[in-house]
Order: C-alpha cells, then sequence, then structure tokens
C-alpha cells in the first residue's frame, strides 16, 4: 500500500508556515482579529519576515525616492512591511505635516520656521504618502540610507551629517504622540543619527583661533567699517545676530555700557527680515566698553548715514537705527560671510576657520586660558558653564594639564623633601659620630 502523497508539508520549527513540494514555495498563514490571510513566498526566510511583520492595515510601504542624481533611476522604491507603529488615526505623514505647521508653527521663530519648511521640501517629501501606521525605525532605517547615499552623490561641501534634519523630524512625531496617539513610538533612534554621518567633523578644539590668529584676521579686513564690526564682534563675544542688531540706542558712552537686547533676523534671502527684541537665550546682558571699543562705537555712530532706516520696531512703531548700516540700510548677512571669509583667506586662515561663529569661540577660548571659565561665561552671557566648557573652550584639555602640572610639581616637592631629610640625618650622624 503506497503512501499518500501530501503535496503541503507542515515547518514545524515554523509555526504557520508550509512548504510546497510541487513548486517549491512557503506559503504562510496568519491569523489577525479572528480573519486568515495568506501569502506565498519564494524563500522561507520571506516567509517568515511576513508572518512576523504583516498587519492588514498596512500596505507594503514604499518609500519613493525621486531621481535627484545621475545614479539612480527615474523613480527607486524602496518596500518595507512591518508592524503598524500606534493606533490608526487615518493620518498620512502629509496630513500630520499640515496640521503641525497650523497649530504648532504660530509658536516658533520666523528663522526657525524658514528651517522647518526647507526639511518639509527637501528631506520630508519622500515620506508624505506614507501612513503614520507605516513610520516605523526600519523604515527610518532604509529612508536614511538612500538619504546618505544621495548626499554623497551631491556631495555638498557643507554637508557632514542629517543631525538638524532629524532633530526637526522628531519634535514632529513626538508632538503627533503628544496630541494624536499615544500610542506611536517615535522612529527616531540614536542609530539614525549615527547613519546620518556623511563626513566626520573637525574637532571644535582644531578650529579655535589663538590671540595672534584673530590679531592676522583683523589686521587683514580691507575695508574699515569691516574692521570695526569684527572687532566689536570679538570684544562683545556676542552672535552676530546681535551686533547686526546693534542699535544706537543702547549703547550708552557715558556709562561705557552697551545693552545686548535686540537681534537681527535675516530670512530666506540672507537680507534683513526684522527685529527679534530679544537675544538667544532669552536674556539681556550688558557689555562693558574698553577703549577701543568706546572708538569703534564714536567712529560708527558719527558715521553712520543721513539716509533714513526703511525699518521699524514692530512694538512701538519708533524707526530702527542701526550702529552698522550701509546707505540706512543694515547689514546683510551675506555681506558679514563675504568680508569675513575674504579676511580669513588673506590671512592664511581659510578654510581652517570660516564662518561667523569663530570669534566668538575665540574670545571664550582666550578668556578661558587667561582668566578662567567663570570669565568666559561671563564675557558670552551663557547661561550654562557645561555649554562654555564642552563648546567653546578646552577647558577640560587646559584642567588636565594644569592637574598632572600640580601632581608632578607634589611629587617632586615630596622627593626633594626625602632628600632634604635624608642630608639632615647624614649630617647629624657625622656630628654625633
Amino acid at each position: 500500500m503506497t503512501k499518500e502523497f501530501k503535496r503541503f508539508i507542515a515547518l514545524k520549527e515554523h509555526k504557520g508556515i508550509r512548504k510546497d513540494q510541487i513548486t517549491g514555495n512557503y506559503v504562510a498563514r496568519k491569523y489577525v482579529d479572528n480573519k486568515e490571510f495568506c501569502e506565498t513566498f519564494d524563500k522561507l526566510s520571506e516567509a517568515i519576515y511576513w508572518r512576523r511583520n504583516f498587519h492588514p492595515l498596512l500596505t507594503n510601504s514604499e518609500l519613493k525616492v525621486g531621481a535627484s542624481t545621475k545614479s539612480f533611476n527615474d523613480e527607486t522604491k524602496i518596500k518595507i512591511s512591518s508592524r503598524p507603529n500606534g493606533v490608526d488615526q487615518r493620518f498620512k505623514f502629509e496630513d500630520v505635516w499640515e496640521l503641525y505647521k497650523k497649530q504648532y508653527f504660530p509658536t516658533l521663530e520666523s528663522q526657525t520656521i524658514d528651517d522647518r519648511l526647507k526639511f518639509a521640501k527637501n528631506f520630508y517629501a519622500d515620506l508624505m504618502h506614507l501612513k503614520m501606521l507605516e513610520v516605523t525605525p526600519e523604515l527610518m532605517d532604509h529612508f536614511m540610507a538612500r538619504k546618505v547615499s544621495e548626499a554623497k552623490i551631491l556631495n555638498n561641501p557643507r554637508r557632514i551629517n542629517f543631525d538638524n534634519d532629524l532633530k526637526a523630524l522628531k519634535a514632529m512625531f513626538n508632538w503627533y504622540r503628544e496630541n494624536y496617539d499615544g500610542m506611536f513610538i517615535n522612529p527616531i533612534l540614536k542609530r539614525h543619527f549615527a547613519m546620518g554621518i556623511i563626513k566626520q567633523r573637525v574637532k571644535a578644539s582644531s578650529r579655535k583661533m589663538t590671540i595672534e590668529q584673530v590679531r592676522d584676521f583683523l589686521n587683514a579686513f580691507k575695508d574699515q567699517f569691516w574692521r570695526d564690526f569684527a572687532e566689536l564682534h570679538f570684544y562683545m563675544a556676542g552672535r552676530v545676530q546681535e551686533l547686526g542688531g546693534l542699535q544706537i540706542e543702547n549703547v550708552d558712552l557715558k556709562k561705557g555700557l552697551v545693552r545686548v537686547v535686540d537681534v537681527a533676523i535675516w530670512g530666506d534671502s540672507k537680507r534683513f527680515s526684522r527685529l527679534k527684541e530679544t537675544p538667544k537665550n532669552g536674556e539681556e546682558r550688558t557689555v562693558h566698553l574698553n577703549k577701543r571699543m568706546e572708538e569703534i562705537l564714536r567712529r560708527r555712530i558719527a558715521a553712520r548715514s543721513s539716509t533714513p532706516c526703511l525699518f521699524f520696531r514692530e512694538s512701538t512703531g519708533e524707526r530702527l537705527d542701526f550702529v552698522f548700516q550701509i546707505n540706512g540700510q543694515p547689514v546683510t548677512y551675506r555681506q558679514v560671510q563675504y568680508s569675513y571669509n575674504f579676511a580669513l583667506e588673506k590671512a592664511g586662515l581659510f578654510p581652517k576657520f570660516q564662518s561667523t561663529h569663530i570669534l566668538r569661540k575665540a574670545m571664550a577660548n582666550i578668556v578661558r586660558k587667561e582668566m578662567g571659565l567663570d570669565a568666559a561665561q561671563a564675557a558670552g552671557g551663557w547661561k550654562s558653564r557645561d555649554v562654555v566648557e564642552r563648546t567653546y573652550t578646552d577647558a577640560p584639555n587646559e584642567l588636565n594639564r594644569q592637574t598632572v602640572m600640580h601632581i608632578e610639581k607634589l611629587l617632586g616637592d615630596s622627593d626633594q623633601e626625602d632628600r632634604d631629610t635624608k642630608s639632615r640625618k647624614e649630617k647629624l650622624r657625622l656630628v654625633v659620630n
């Protein structure tokens, strides 16, 4: 009697999966909410993956990436099947993005809003069509791999990583979880920040100017206006926006003080957009003037244009009166960038040093070395010592140097004391004998 042939045999090691002995395919079966779902696969690994991750609320998520470079075809699709993230609120990513703009953007600064809109155009676009249920850590793995691959081909020298893009996206996901779906798990993890590194950033400690380099930089300016701007920027240890927005009404030459209150906001075109009436940390500060700073301010106030400025203070409607203005107009960020980079290149400091933040870092680091961490914190108006220590100065390295030098001195003093004691004992022994 012949044994009955079974076309499908169950795999004991893999529940819910059978093998078709004729075709060699694997049939996976899964029950969700008492409903049966079935799918056929060529490979066992695919069947196992489907059994583990399939859910009927999800389609097989497709991450569509347009052809931004020659290396890709007209359209590349990354297919990801995964378990749902959160509760089905019937939201797509684009729906949440619109709600986020409508409800949360009014609480943000205009520059922050501009940045977020850029992220939406360049970074979020490939996610817009997805259901929020489909946005999982596994999907973000593929998404980041694609973004890094594109970035390396485009080879933008200013693109170091995707940290800012991911932080903004993570903030939006947290907002969605807080307001719409408490079961949603933020899919952006530490590993995605690591995956988003395109090239290693130059260590900050190697990008802090010495006093000699600052002197070379200032002497390289061909125009007195920009020399004054940069030198005052250095002495104030401020942000360049504070110099760009500095108003004559906040300069008190009799008392030798400058109140840091107003901040220039530059828009997409890097032209002056408006005046923000609080510094970045929300607190105004006072800067004491030395003779050189007084000389600069007297010169700039006397030389300012007679042409009335076209901008007004939003809170009072009063016409703005900038310390640094060109033909009645506030300086643009592009003008500052161009002038700084020109001087850096002329002084032989470019490209190691670039951007407009170098003088704030330089002042903090020089003051830290000469006068201590508290003085550095006071010079730049930082709230936290930790920020000054970690970001702006070489404090840990300097403290390490001081520590080992001090211990060496103690050890040397101890050895000298031992030698002196032995010498005294030897002399005493000779006298006694």
